[in-house]
């Protein structure tokens, strides 16, 4: 009985499978609960990040650089692009538009045809005062006064009364201006000038009143 039963169970015995056909089990650790909430931060961060960046992007002068090329001009949105050239040779570009005088309070006098404001009206002065506020580091020579900063703009001198717009500044391209500060002693002999011409001035009328011809 003994020889038949083994009998029996050797013909209806299962094969075994070769050791190369069991698929090996994965035993790399599970990630832990810490490291999954990590992971689900930084996703979640990550465009959090890039909203603040362009939020806190700022259109004041920009390091030394090859001037960019305009991407072109939006009537609804002027945008007035200067790219100052240093007598180092040195290249800023410098946007401004409405929403960068708003945050430095500075009014803007006129408005364009579609009804915003048009940064292009602003005076020469006002443009030398947003540029002493924005001087760099690494300029030497920092002046006292907006009135020490020369700009040129095609070969003329702009006038600290007049608007942008006077010297034909273009909202297609940027403006490139030549700036340079005027040394102290220009500054004190221009002033010892203007004091000495109202004193002649002042003498030339008060002679003339008190002067007698006899005859």
């Amino acid at each position: 009985m003994e020889a038949s039963q083994s009998h029996i169970e050797g013909e209806f015995s299962l094969p075994v499978p070769a050791k190369e056909d069991v698929p090996s089990a994965d035993l790399s650790p599970a990630p832990t609960a810490a490291e999954s909430a990590s992971k689900g931060k930084d996703k979640d961060d990550a465009p959090a990040h890039i909203e603040k960046q362009s939020e806190d992007d700022s259109l004041s002068i920009e390091p030394s650089d090859p001037p960019v090329s305009s991407s072109g001009a939006n009537a609804e949105t002027p945008v007035c692009t200067i790219t100052l050239l240093l007598p180092t040779g040195a290249r800023h570009p410098y946007k401004i538009d409405e929403k960068y005088l708003a945050k430095r309070n500075v009014e803007i006098p006129d408005v364009t045809e579609s009804g915003r404001k048009d940064p292009f009206s602003i005076s020469v002065y006002k443009l030398k005062e947003l540029i002493l506020r924005e001087w760099r580091e690494e300029w030497d020579g920092k002046p006292a006064s907006p009135t020490s900063i020369r700009l040129i703009h095609f070969g003329k001198l702009l006038d600290d009364k007049e608007q942008l717009k006077k010297y034909q500044f273009t909202i297609d391209s940027p403006n490139v201006v030549h700036m340079s500060v005027r040394p102290p002693e220009m500054m004190e002999e221009d002033e010892a000038g203007k004091g000495k011409s109202t004193s002649r001035d002042g003498r030339s009328r008060e002679g003339s009143g008190g002067c007698c011809v006899i005859l």
